[in-house]
């Protein structure tokens, strides 16, 4: 406290005890929700929860998930601003623990809440007097941070192949100029030219006038020598006026910040604590730097030294418990042992978890032993039940992150939690951890070197001990005869083939370098999560009490949800390693058993304009993920043939997880999934679809992608509804493991949105009013169109000329008039399919939603 007191109020909000206090405190909090809330806890905990009734249940699990999110953004701040390189490491794992688990949690949310994945929080937060901002997830800082050398790098080479095959690289809307001949060029000059000449002409002329009406009515007024005197009057009044007006505003409008109708002024530059506090961070992250570079070096040191102090001691006490082991092993047996002994292999943690579940649930271990006893029993059952095999769900997974979360605190309670660091305030590295990390891998060194050391003398040994006995070799040929059969054995096991590889003989660079030649891989626009600019649905639960009686009546989810679903669906999976290969939605169940879903593949359905491409960049630039487009017009004319189509996507998949994270992106994706030929010929949309599928999921073999890869399918559609066809349609929708609705943007979530984009274009400070009455008359339109109109309107050009002519909002009428709404039908059209997808029905008096001809549904929808 005496040391923060002393520094700058920067400094010490941001001093390194702030953010132990706040690693202890997300510790501690985690230790509540461990003993108190989690259900997977103890067999107490969830006995606990199953006597509850539906609603308190899902009262305990809002809770926890909101619980584990406030722990998340404490332990993800820590882990950002932490200078101390051991305390980095112990809080990842903490972090990753928690993140994995918040997953789990908001799964069980899921299903509770009838499988609708947007959840309504309000009620919960009133109860816990929360604001909305709490449910807001961070996306942590560390996913692009820790490949910053390597995104930079990529990125300067992805830039030399675009410039390359800058033929290829697709035009914008605010790059894409129509070409002019030079006689048109040179008309435009000379219009320009001649109406400068005469606003020119033209004002000089006002003048003219203007001094001459002057001179005019001085001379009627017949001059005098009271006329300075006037003059002197008159300014003296116009100051004295203008000054008053002045003081009032000011007056006015510190009233206004006062009673809270207006915001603050704005800090100066140099006084602005915001940015004070973003420079220290950034201090901050230099010195994280450093010390991680002295941390690294450090462990090369020390384990030199370690090896060099040590490490004779530890080969002597190794040495003398090899020797007593084989000769108390000679004087027992009569010879001398192998060496090295058939070591048992141990099972790993993972493999040790899984088979506890299944002893547990009667998993596939306990059915082994009963298969003989039961067959002809469930044979006749499944004969007397009319052949239905209703057997048992599979049992859950393994608590894998359950588990990483109390192993992490039980770390940092033997490490961190009483551990004296008052001789290390600038929070380097502490060498004797250091120590106690290299001494594992010393030992196994050390232990290598005796054993080759010790099968070296047990050889010589042996030739000794065999010249005694002066030659009995029977039994030397029958041992190398099952030497043979064993080697004959082992060879005789095959591993499963995996899809066939057509680029086999071809590098990874050499398929990336081809791919952003064909256009597939593409540059990610540099946008976040956050530039999905929407509020929060602030009576979600009492909307969702109207809905019970008729489903069809679901609230739209508002814009902070969709941020939500899409940062834990899409970006905390591929950007954690740890968490994407024990995410819950790597399986599913199908029956009575659990089947693994490679991919993860997600929907972003909403109508045109609604943010879908915006959000696969953002994305993709949160994770620091690569981009291909399989859009069916952008692979348009690439690959042809027969096998062209299977080469396609096998190297995207192949590049894909070879280059981890990775983004797929496939819009107009209802097109893929329409079964029938293109009208007119040319290659169909859905070419794809068939290699998709045998690649992600065959039906024998192993597939090209494991659920623990860290790439996401992710699919597009402004129009699902256009699978019509019942199979395609079943097989488009049970393709994603999760469907997510865009929905257009309602009268709160366009102000936000108003004001972003224009704070953003550079208007400082917008009229509230005036944003209000835009978002009034923006209505139906959709967040493309209002992106669109602010980036048409306010240009470089016009931002120049804000001075001498300051904006008005009219101008952004102007080019909203400009722009296409969205139309009644296709937004109900989208909702009906999407609560298809849900198993509720429309309502009586709709039919199903109807699908537009191609050519005349194109000049009714925003495009």
């Amino acid at each position: 406290r005496r040391q923060r007191a002393l520094l700058p109020w920067p400094a010490a909000a941001m001093a390194s005890v702030t953010f132990d206090l706040q690693w202890k405190e997300g510790m501690v909090d985690l230790l509540d929700q461990l003993e108190l809330l989690d259900p997977l806890s103890s067999t107490e905990a969830q006995q606990r929860v199953a006597s509850l009734d539906a609603s308190e249940q899902f009262q305990h699990i809002a809770t926890l998930y909101i619980r584990y999110l406030q722990v998340f953004r404490k332990l993800e701040e820590s882990y950002d601003q932490m200078v101390h390189p051991q305390k980095r490491v112990d809080i990842r794992k903490s972090l990753d623990g928690v993140m994995g688990r918040l997953l789990e949690v908001r799964e069980v949310l899921v299903e509770k809440n009838k499988g609708v994945n947007y959840i309504n929080l309000d009620e919960v937060l009133v109860d816990l007097k929360l604001s909305p901002e709490v449910l807001e997830i961070p996306v942590p800082k560390y996913f692009v941070q820790s490949q910053a050398k390597a995104l930079a790098e990529r990125e300067k080479l992805l830039d030399a192949l675009l410039e390359q095959n800058s033929h290829l690289r697709e035009n914008d809307e605010e790059e894409a100029f129509e070409s002019m001949s030079l006689d048109q060029a040179l008309q435009i000059i000379q219009v320009n030219e001649r109406g400068r000449q005469g606003m020119q002409r033209a004002k000089f002329m006002r003048v003219i006038r203007e001094r001459e009406a002057r001179e005019k009515r001085r001379l009627q007024a017949g001059g005098g020598e009271r006329e300075p005197d006037q003059a002197a009057a008159n300014m003296q009044r116009m100051w004295r006026g203008y000054i008053t007006r002045k003081k009032t505003a000011v007056m006015r409008a510190e009233e206004l910040i006062f009673i809270g109708m207006a915001p603050p002024m704005p800090h100066p530059k140099g006084a602005d604590p915001v940015q004070m506090e973003l420079e220290v961070k950034r201090r901050r992250k230099q010195i994280q730097a450093q010390h991680e570079e002295e941390y690294r070096q450090s462990l090369v040191a020390l384990d030199k030294q370690v090896y060099d102090n040590e490490g004779p001691d530890m080969k002597e006490e190794m040495v003398d418990q090899l020797r007593d082991w084989y000769i108390k092993y000679r004087e027992r047996e009569g010879k001398f042992p192998d060496f090295p002994p058939e070591e048992v292999e141990k099972p790993s943690a993972e493999d040790a978890e899984a088979a506890a579940a299944a002893a547990a649930g009667g998993g596939k271990g306990a059915k082994k032993e009963d298969k003989g006893k039961k067959d002809a029993k469930g044979k006749k059952d499944a004969k007397g039940k009319g052949g239905a095999d209703e057997g048992e769900p599979p049992p859950p997974p393994p608590p894998h992150f359950l588990n990483t979360m109390k192993d992490s605190f039980q770390e940092w309670s033997d490490k961190w939690q009483h551990r004296d660091e008052s001789n290390n305030f600038a929070q380097k590295h502490d060498v004797e951890l250091v120590k106690q990390m290299v001494r594992p891998d010393v030992e196994l060194r050390v232990r290598a070197e005796v054993n080759e050391m010790i099968a070296k003398e047990l050889a010589n040994l042996q030739e000794a001990f065999e010249r005694d006995l002066k030659g009995k070799k029977g039994k030397g040929g029958k041992k190398g005869k099952k030497g043979k059969k064993g080697k004959k054995g082992k060879g005789g096991k095959k591993g499963k083939k995996g899809p066939k590889d057509p680029t086999a003989s071809r590098s990874i660079e050499y398929l990336y370098q081809k791919l952003v030649g064909e256009g597939i891989l593409k540059k990610v626009n540099k946008v976040s999560i956050s530039d999905y600019v929407g509020s929060y649905a602030f009576l979600g639960q009492a909307m969702d009490k109207l809905a019970e009686a008729e489903p069809t009546r679901l609230p739209d989810p508002s814009f902070a949800q969709v941020r939500s679903a899409v940062t834990e669906y899409c970006i905390l999976p591929i950007g954690s390693e740890e968490v994407k290969r024990h995410a819950p939605l790597n399986t599913y169940v199908k029956g009575s058993k659990r089947v693994d879903r490679n991919g993860t593949p997600v929907l972003l359905c909403g109508t045109h304009g609604s943010g879908k491409r915006m959000l696969a960049h953002a994305i993709a630039s949160e994770t620091g993920a690569n981009l291909f487009d399989l859009t069916p017009s952008n692979t348009e004319g690439k690959y042809p043939g027969k096998k062209g189509p299977y080469d396609m996507v096998h190297t995207v998949l192949k590049v894909a997880k070879a280059l981890p994270p990775s983004v797929v992106l496939i819009g107009e994706s209802e097109s893929v999934w329409t079964s029938g030929k293109k009208k007119g010929g040319g290659e169909p949309p859905n070419r794809i679809l068939k290699h998709l599928m045998a690649l992600l999921a065959p039906k024998k073999g192993p597939a090209l992608l494991e659920p623990s890869d860290r790439v996401l399918i992710l699919c597009t559609s402004s129009q699902p509804y256009a699978c019509e066809k019942a199979k395609d349609y079943a097989a488009y929708r049970d393709f994603f493991a999760k469907i997510l609705y865009l929905p257009l943007p309602d009268y709160s979530a366009r102000s936000k949105l108003w004001m972003h984009l224009l704070e953003k274009a550079g208007i400082d400070r917008p009229n509230p009013d005036e944003v209000q009455t835009l978002a009034r008359v923006s209505d139906t339109y959709s967040s493309g169109s209002i992106a669109n109109v602010v980036r048409r309107t306010l240009t470089a050009q016009r931002l120049e000329r804000l001075d001498r002519r300051p904006f008005s909002i009219h101008e952004l009428v102007g080019q909203l008039s400009k722009e296409e709404p969205v139309y009644h039908n296709f937004d109900s059209d989208m909702r009906q399919w999407y609560h298809k997808t849900l198993g509720m029905e429309p309502p009586q008096g709709e039919g199903k939603p109807k699908t537009e001809k191609k050519g005349g549904g194109k000049g009714k929808k925003k495009k």
